[in-house]
């Protein structure tokens, strides 16, 4: 089944842990499986479930709106794709339609207040594990329950570990091994690894370097080279927009963060109180912020800087993913926050979790 790039939005949210949908406003009231009567054949509400994942015609205008449509997406989609299944049960496209109700399940569950993980990890491996079911719904229920896996693992739930995860990318590679999105998968866990365990996390990108030719490989190759200059003390140097002359080796006995961000990030605005109020406590102490900004607009730079307080130097050539420095050192999404030692070495490219916590440890060193 191919999906839109408007359902591919649904689907995102629908991956997120269920904590995400906490703030989220009500969408409008969505038909229940009364207001379905009106989709009297297999064929009319099979239609139905494809208007409602091409979305709105008009984009969404703030972070509000798209919240809102996004639910009402998934409130319509989990009962519409329900009705199908109970009604149609000999119809094939009863699979696709199981396949939407799970992926909708698990925010459905939370916005009805009552979140059920274990009932959703159920759902997928029931479909799983259908043997009748076409490989596609199979091999795209078990890369769901991966990707929740890999939720739990970064929200730090003992039960999943580095070992547990990279048995289940195993088995999967074996039960699907042309799935198309199984490289994206490798990578993303690579990623995920790499702080907790590096040496998996190398031999994975090793693995995905040497696959071939394709933006993935490109990836894992950039991303390697980037570790070996890692294994030195970090060499940046540049003129920010203020015309400071930074140089990071002449910050040698601080402790430096770096941190690569844009104003049109949401993720990377979000964590600008955070990284304001760290700089602000310990920078006396000896704490130091250079930021590389993947802006394009030089003018909204300046201004969401200067509200926010954001005192520190800023490197922008307008370039926005093109970015010099960026792009030299693998950056592939961003917030990327790395925190650099007194030594001058980067001792973690996650600056994001816990920031205060690990820059008072570093600063004691």
């Amino acid at each position: 089944m191919k999906l839109s790039l408007r359902f591919l939005a649904v689907l995102t949210v629908a991956a997120l842990p269920f904590s995400a949908y906490a703030q989220a406003p009500a969408g409008e009231p969505a038909p229940g499986p009364a207001s379905l009567d009106q989709y009297t054949t297999a064929d009319a509400l099979w239609l139905h479930i494809q208007d409602i994942k091409k979305g709105p015609a008009a984009r969404p205008a703030t972070q509000e709106e798209y919240r809102a449509v996004v639910t009402g997406m998934i409130t319509q989609l989990y009962a519409a794709s329900t009705e199908f299944v109970r009604r149609f049960p000999d119809d094939p496209r009863k699979w696709d339609a199981r396949l939407i109700q799970a992926q909708t399940m698990g925010p459905m569950s939370q916005l009805s207040g009552r979140a059920d993980e274990p009932a959703v990890i159920q759902q997928f491996a029931a479909l799983a594990n259908e043997t009748d079911a076409p490989p596609s719904i199979r091999g795209q229920a078990r890369y769901q329950l991966l990707s929740m896996a890999l939720n739990d693992y970064t929200r730090g739930n003992q039960m999943v570990t580095s070992a547990s995860i990279l048995t289940q990318l195993r088995q999967f590679t074996i039960d699907f091994p042309t799935y198309p999105g199984l490289d994206v998968l490798k990578y993303k866990i690579a990623q995920m690894l790499n702080a907790t365990d590096p040496v998996a996390s190398q031999a994975l990108l090793t693995e995905l370097a040497n696959s071939g030719e394709g933006k993935i490989a490109d990836q894992a190759r950039t991303e390697l080279a980037t570790k070996e200059k890692l294994k030195s003390p970090l060499d940046l140097r540049f003129v920010a927009l203020d015309g400071t002359q930074v140089d990071l080796s002449s910050m040698r006995g601080k402790v430096v963060l770096v941190d690569f961000w844009a104003t049109w990030c949401g993720p990377c605005r979000a964590e600008v109180p955070e990284v304001v109020a760290t700089y602000k406590r310990l920078h006396d102490q000896g704490f130091e912020v250079v930021g590389i900004s993947l802006d394009q607009n030089k003018d909204s730079l300046l201004k969401f800087t200067a509200e926010n307080g954001m005192t520190w130097p800023q490197y922008f050539d307008g370039k926005g993913w093109e970015n010099a420095i960026s792009s030299g050192f693998g950056i592939q999404s961003i917030p990327a926050m790395w925190l650099v030692n007194k030594k001058g070495y980067v001792v973690t490219t996650n600056g994001r979790n816990n920031l205060a916590g690990q820059v008072e440890k570093l600063l004691e060193e």
